[in-house]
């Protein structure tokens, strides 16, 4: 059944080109029929192998679902189901590249092969330029396009260094058998290189304050799903079948990414790039707690990507509706605050305030990295989060108490003040409850480091999908 998460919404993109004028309604019950899918599946607590063509692994393509996948794939059609109501989804002819998307990313996080994971990779990037494409945003798109290409002719590269040494693509085979030491430096490498485009990785990010800002969709969808699936995909190639290697590497190139988002941040002038240059900081806090390896660690890693995904949805879907219908943002919140109210409290997540999900995985992480001796991190979290405390209260103050210059108000769509206000709550939630969030990122970890399990479900075991 898990291979529906591809199929549904690839079917629908094919025909939305015949039936354009039901286009939204195709896109939104895809997004629905995946979700019902997951649900159905739940937590499958063992790992469940789906092979394609019924060739077996290591010998066939086979899509994977453990409990890390299914967290992952859990976040992202959650995240595709809320832009299926939006209404800037039909109004800009949006619909088809987004169900291409949601299937290449399904996918993405599903496979268990690495040529295959290459060419979910490339449809991601592909379909991900259409939309960054929009309002005439092609300088942009055309320099992600570049960045992009190079990056997966360098996963490429990666994939076949694996085939020719390891002779096999499926990844718990690869993990199985493992590469030599000067393999793996190379592998991991190239890898890395590949992976640190669409994880938003230092130097690799150049693009993402053109892509971000260049219409409202883009950085709401690709600052949240993408994200989501390239940073699974990190925890799946150096947690679960290199099993650490290149996590020095990771780590140093983590806390430069994180240092240079907040940095950039602070030097914007515009909302939606502040916040783009922000959401490359949180990546970098992601992947360094995800080098460490260890189940905490990862735990963390993911629980803090979790709050991240929900605050930035709220920020993206707020800024893009504003920055795209007033030319002046002073004050501007006096007539929205509702959406007013959905963004302070989502860039209070992000800093870490008190009483939003933000601190509880701040906390947590200063908290784990303190107790393993690394002061280092612990040091450069605390001075990117005094960075964002500066662009945050700057932003708040401009929009809430800036003098107004404009007396006409564009309203909010419903689904927008609906969604940003529900998000928003579910971020004070979390502060509340963190266990409802940290119990599947828990599962989630736990299936990552878990590389026995995963080979002996994969190569060994008789459960199959439905």
């Amino acid at each position: 059944m898990i291979s529906l998460l591809v199929a549904i919404p690839l079917l629908a993109a094919f025909l939305s080109l015949f039936l354009k004028k039901i286009s939204g309604v195709l896109f939104f019950l895809s997004a629905l029929v995946n979700l019902t899918i997951i649900f159905m599946e739940r937590f499958p607590n063992a790992v469940s192998i789906h092979p394609m063509g019924n060739w077996k692994p290591p010998f066939g393509i086979n899509l994977v679902l453990d409990n890390a996948s299914f967290y992952a794939v859990l976040i992202i059609n959650l995240i595709f189901f809320l832009v299926s109501l939006l209404p800037e989804t039909t109004k800009k002819n949006y619909e088809t590249s987004l169900m291409l998307l949601m299937a290449a990313t399904n996918g993405f996080v599903l496979t268990g092969d690495l040529f295959n994971s290459f060419v979910f990779m490339e449809i991601i990037t592909i379909t991900a330029v259409t939309i960054a494409s929009k309002r005439e945003n092609f300088y942009n798109a055309y320099k992600y396009l570049i960045l992009g290409g190079v990056a997966g002719s360098l996963y490429l590269l990666a994939t076949i260094f694996v085939y020719g040494t390891a002779g096999s693509l499926n990844m718990a085979h690869v993990a199985m058998v493992g590469l030599s030491s000067g393999s793996l430096v190379a592998v991991t490498t190239l890898y890395t290189i590949g992976l640190g485009v669409e994880a938003k990785l230092f130097p690799l990010n150049g693009w993402v304050s053109g892509v971000y800002g260049g219409n409202e969709l883009a950085p709401v969808v690709l600052g949240t799903s993408v994200s989501f699936a390239a940073l699974y995909m990190v925890g799946r190639l150096f947690g679960t079948v290199f099993q650490g290697s290149g996590a020095e590497v990771l780590y140093t190139l983590s806390l430069i990414t994180i240092l240079a988002g907040e940095f950039a941040a602070l030097r914007q002038t515009s909302l939606l790039k502040t916040f783009a240059y922000s959401s490359v900081a949180q990546a970098g806090i992601v992947i360094a707690m995800i080098s460490k390896g260890t189940e905490t660690s990862m735990n963390l890693a993911y629980f803090h990507l979790t709050n991240d995904v929900v605050a930035k949805f709220v920020i993206f879907l707020v800024a893009g509706f504003l920055v795209y219908n007033y030319e002046d943002l002073n004050g501007i919140f006096k007539k929205h605050r509702v959406l007013g109210v959905s963004f302070s409290m989502a860039t209070f997540s992000l800093v870490g305030f008190p009483l939003f999900a933000g601190f509880q995985s701040k906390i947590r992480i200063i908290m784990e990295t303190f107790s393993s001796n690394d002061l280092l991190l612990p040091a450069v979290l605390l001075l990117a989060t005094a960075i964002e405390v500066g662009y945050v209260i700057r932003w708040n103050v401009k929009l809430w108490f800036g003098e107004e210059t404009q007396e006409d108000k564009t309203p909010a769509p419903f689904t927008v003040g609906l969604f940003a206000m529900i998000l928003a709550a579910f971020l004070v939630f979390v502060f509340v409850k963190p266990e409802v969030a940290l119990s599947g990122t828990q599962k989630m970890a736990e299936a990552l480091i878990d590389t026995e399990g995963y080979i002996k479900g994969v190569l060994f075991s008789t459960r199959g999908g439905m």
